[in-house]
This record gives C-alpha cells, sequence and structure tokens, in this order.
C-alpha cells in the first residue's frame, strides 16, 4: 500500500491560506482608504501576516508569502511601479525583521517596528532613483514615527493572535 506524506501538502496550504490572508488584509486597506496627515503612511496590515508567518512557521515560508502577496497586489490594484516600491520596501523590512528575530533575538512588536521604519526606508530609495533625487528624503522622520506607530499596532496584534489556540501550527 502506498502511503503519502501529507506534511507537504499541510504546509502548501498554510502557505496559500497566508497568502490569502495578506491579500485580504492589502485589499481592505487599499478600498478602506484611512486619511493621514502625511503622505504615504499606512498600518501595512498584510505585515501582521507577513510577521505572524516568521515568527510561527519559517522564514522560507513568510518568504513565500510576502512574494505571493506581493504579485497579487501588483496583477489586482497596480502596476510596475507600485511593484516596485512595494517589492523594495517588502524585501528591505523582510530582511530586517529576519535579522531583528534570528540575530538580535527580537520577538513581535520591536521587530515589526524595525520592520515599519526599514520598509518606508526602501521605498524612498525607489522614490529617490526613480524621481532623480534626493530631496524625498526630507519625509524620513515622518515615515519613521508612521513606521514606529504601524509597527507597534501591527506587533501587539501579531502577539495576541499567536497567543490564539486555534493558530498553533
Amino acid at each position: 500500500m502506498l502511503s503519502y506524506d501529507f506534511s507537504k501538502t499541510k504546509r502548501l496550504t498554510r502557505i496559500a491560506l497566508l497568502i490569502a490572508s495578506a491579500f485580504i488584509l492589502s485589499w481592505i486597506e487599499f478600498m478602506v482608504n484611512i486619511p493621514m496627515v502625511i503622505p504615504g503612511i499606512k498600518l501595512g496590515l498584510a505585515n501582521i501576516v507577513i510577521l505572524f508567518t516568521l515568527c510561527t512557521c519559517s522564514k522560507s515560508d513568510a518568504f513565500y508569502v510576502l512574494i505571493g502577496r506581493l504579485l497579487l497586489n501588483a496583477l489586482l490594484f497596480g502596476n510596475i511601479s507600485s511593484l516596485l516600491y512595494s517589492a523594495c520596501g517588502g524585501l528591505v523590512s523582510f530582511g530586517v525583521m529576519c535579522f531583528a528575530i534570528n540575530f538580535l533575538k527580537l520577538k513581535g512588536a520591536a521587530s515589526s517596528i524595525l520592520g515599519g521604519i526599514s520598509h518606508n526606508i526602501g521605498q524612498l530609495m525607489v522614490a529617490c532613483l526613480m524621481m532623480k533625487t534626493s530631496a524625498v528624503w526630507v519625509y524620513l522622520p515622518y515615515l519613521i514615527i508612521g513606521g514606529t506607530l504601524a509597527g507597534m499596532i501591527n506587533g501587539m496584534t501579531v502577539k495576541k493572535i499567536s497567543a490564539l489556540k486555534i493558530f498553533q501550527v
């Protein structure tokens, strides 16, 4: 009798559900435009799923969730320019959060705050290159405040969600 290893199917299903969750949070944030004082500041709700995956699964699973969400968002909401901004911000943020979790041993809100700030820095790097001016760095102090607040909210949300028994992997 042949036996089938369901662990690969379970992992693939979990990643697909996490991508769908991240995408839905991105869609909600896209549809419900919360007016902010500084243009460009967002809550980054999809980062909740990325951070949750980093804390409860693996770096590779979180990376797949990030890439899946970026591609879905670009296909349905954006264009190549928005993909560049999102990808650069997302990849820089992902790298910083992985470093914070694995080497600095930071969890939850602390790693999320660093991820939020670094996401904004990644996007400013793209803006600087695309607009061919360094004037965009004037926004950095405001984006640091926004990234800190969003990171704190998202990190605390991940802590609460991770504590729920239904999400034990």
